[in-house]
């Protein structure tokens, strides 16, 4: 088994993440950190150094790209350098719970998978309070056209909750070198590659969502969104009228969010009418549930 873990800029975090995985109940890993740092930055520094306290344990490796190549193509660096038949993923500011290798492989292994998944859950870092927690079983059937079809409409991501055969990832072009959706286009291309895929239900990581540089904030959001939502679009044949309304509105409310993370309020405004046009019902649904989220929070 290998677990992969590329870090930029997050020196300070990227430690939990290491610690998380080597303390797993499954013993028979790999960590490879993935360091997109520049090179003689002082971040790629001071990853090293961090990473230091774990130098006693051969399980650790730490490789480094030639910098801010992004973090698809660090992924894609690291898989062809690793040495287990099951790949995992973590991001540098996120956690595995301690059992989360171990029942994804027996998952795995027992239902005879080349690609699993699992649900998710964020949480805020400065109080460690649940803020959404998503269970993705909207997928009707697990045939190509079922998960295709559940993967246009709902994203199956993040890339955390994956786990696969190094087979499987040799078989495609592996992690989307863009901005945006890296994950979107690994599971896409294991989907097209006629994988047998399984959803196995539970939480076994910890995602935090931390208010600091993000390439999935801003311009890069919104261009990338755009571009993904492009190809979503080459998909429509497959969907109905009203998961096409959905998946529109899904891409403008996403767009809104974005915006007004970016503190960028007239644009998210505009998608919000977006929203409201391309489908009342889904606005009004997804609105009743936000407020009624808010009022338990």
């Amino acid at each position: 088994m290998s677990v992969i873990i590329p870090t930029r800029n997050r020196p300070d975090l990227v430690a939990l993440a290491v610690h998380s995985v080597l303390s797993q109940s499954y013993t028979n890993l790999e960590v490879i950190v993935v360091d997109d740092n520049d090179s003689n930055s002082v971040p790629r520094a001071d990853t090293k150094r961090e990473l230091q306290r774990y130098s006693s344990d051969s399980r650790l490796s730490l490789i480094s790209t030639t910098g801010s190549i992004g973090g698809g193509a660090a992924r894609n660096f690291a898989c062809c350098r690793a040495c287990g038949d099951y790949l995992a993923f973590l991001d540098d500011d996120d956690e595995y719970l301690p059992d989360k290798i171990e029942t994804q492989v027996r998952f795995m292994m027992h239902e005879r998978l080349e690609m699993s998944y699992q649900d998710v859950s964020w949480y805020d870092p400065r109080n460690g309070e649940l803020v959404e927690c998503r269970h993705l079983d909207h997928a009707r059937g697990f045939t190509k056209k079922d998960l295709l079809k559940a993967h246009i409409i709902t994203p199956i991501a993040p890339t955390s909750v994956y786990m696969l055969k190094r087979s499987l990832f040799e078989r495609t072009d592996g992690f989307g070198e863009v901005p945006v959706g890296q994950d979107w286009f690994l599971m896409l291309r294991c989907i097209q590659a006629d994988a047998k895929i399984g959803y196995m239900p539970g939480v076994h990581v910890r995602q935090y969502l931390y208010q600091r540089e993000r390439l999935s904030l801003g311009d890069n959001k919104i261009k990338g969104e755009n571009e993904l939502f492009a190809i979503r679009k080459s998909y429509f044949n497959l969907l109905s009228k009203t998961e096409r309304r959905y998946v529109v509105f899904r891409h403008f409310a996403v767009l809104a969010v974005a915006c007004a993370r970016s503190h960028k309020m007239l644009a998210a405004l505009k998608y919000v009418s977006c929203c409201m046009w391309s489908s009342p019902v889904d606005f009004a649904h997804q609105g009743y549930r936000y407020l009624t989220s808010a009022k338990k929070g």
